[in-house]
């Protein structure tokens, strides 16, 4: 069985990954296997993010020359200094002011440790109508979507994020001793090494969805109250004062939910008034009925999330509905 590389070594390869993309551009076969390597592991491309994100910092480094004096730098922009420290201590940063460039792909391995345990979190967000990957330190990666807020905070003993609102995926890197942990509302979500998406939107219940591995869901804020575990292929509901609803989904319906991530969005068997709801999400146009009976009309099929007047089209088109346009949106009627 093959042994799995570990973090300093998939550092130290993406430290030179990051160097030669520097230095050239890459030959054909050179990006084909920078693609598969890539490819090879999840936490490759967050590893690889940081190592480029180092080289940017050591050449303006080399900038300065070879005359500059860190500790005169320091001392003259010390309110700017100052601003630095929720990330880097005083010798921190003064000792990376003297690496310079010839010592970026040693200064992107290390460095890659200490963003790995920044205790300070970062924010993240989409607008409405937008979708954002999003590598994090650990060789995890998050995925927005529409009008989304996340906050990251990753220490020596967990790997925190807080979904304030909207939706994300998370492609959790396997860590035994440090567990991913989402919070989202009422709702406290532990994975150690899977994928699965958690929904947190107004004035409805938090929901997830597994896509692969297991999670664990716990009440509040975890704590000693008791969790339950959901394998891929399974949807969780969180019901304030209530059990957890759990329900098995067909593969095939999991990848619908997930079309999101392509721009797209997949209905099977959906009421109207569901989906004009889901593409109200995405875009200011909104979708409304002339007799509210229409919106229990049911509609499949895969739209572009952008488009809801495409969408309104085609219902009307599909239902044999008149369309009006209007200031704010079209109105189907009968």
């Amino acid at each position: 069985m093959d042994r799995s590389e570990s973090s300093a070594e998939i550092d130290a390869a993406a430290s030179r990954w990051a160097v030669r993309t520097d230095h050239a551009p890459l030959s054909r076969s050179e990006q084909t296997e920078l693609d598969a390597w890539l490819s090879g592991d999840i936490r490759r491309r967050g590893a690889f993010a940081r190592a480029q994100a180092m080289l940017i910092h050591a050449r303006r480094t080399t900038a300065l020359g070879a005359d500059f004096d860190p500790d005169a730098y320091l001392a003259a922009h010390r309110g700017e200094a100052e601003v630095e420290t929720e990330r880097f201590t005083a010798v921190d940063r003064r000792r990376f002011l003297r690496w310079g460039g010839s010592a970026a792909a040693t200064a992107a391995v290390a460095l890659t440790a200490w963003f790995g345990f920044d205790t300070s979190a970062e924010a993240y967000a989409t607008t409405r109508g937008e979708v954002r990957l999003v590598p994090l330190h650990d060789g995890s990666q998050m995925t927005l979507n529409t009008a989304t807020r996340a906050e990251v905070r990753f220490t020596q003993r967990e790997r925190q994020v807080v979904l304030s609102s909207g939706e994300a995926l998370f492609d959790v890197a396997g860590d035994a001793g440090r567990p991913f942990v989402v919070i989202a509302g009422n709702m406290t979500i532990r994975a150690i090494g899977t994928s699965f998406t958690v929904r947190r939107l107004p004035d409805r219940s938090v929901q997830v969805l597994v896509r692969e591995g297991v999670v664990e869901l716990r009440p509040g804020s975890g704590g000693s109250k008791p969790g339950t575990r959901i394998a891929a292929n399974t949807r969780a509901v969180a019901v304030s004062d209530a059990p957890i609803r759990v329900a098995d989904l067909p593969p095939a319906e999991v990848s619908r939910a997930l079309a999101w991530r392509e721009g797209m969005l997949s209905f099977e068997d959906e009421t109207l008034a569901d989906a004009a709801a889901e593409f109200a999400r995405y875009s200011d146009w909104r979708i409304s009925f002339a007799d509210p009976a229409l919106g229990g009309e049911t509609i499949t099929g895969l739209y572009s999330a952008s488009n809801p007047r495409g969408f309104a089209r085609a219902v009307a088109l599909s239902l044999n509905l008149e369309v009006r346009e209007t200031a704010e949106g079209t109105v189907l009627v009968r």
